[in-house]
């Protein structure tokens, strides 16, 4: 078993201004499973893991000749 220090996790707040985005959003990504968290309590938790392979999972990608 291992244990996580307090900066191993974020909140729903804090996502929401990591990303820039309402916390709505963040609990619909959550509610959609295209954000793993961890629930305690009625409190959600997202790993620096997690965060981080949701953003890579969210690039845009440009290939030649595309225009975006």
């Amino acid at each position: 078993m291992s244990f996580y220090s307090k900066t191993d996790f974020f909140t729903v707040q804090e996502v929401s201004h990591i990303l820039k985005l309402s916390v709505i959003t963040i609990y619909k990504y959550i509610r959609e499973q295209k954000l793993q968290a961890i629930e305690f309590g009625g409190h959600y938790r997202i790993s620096k893991p997690s965060l981080s392979s949701f953003i890579d999972n969210h690039k845009v990608i440009k290939t030649t000749g595309e225009n975006i």
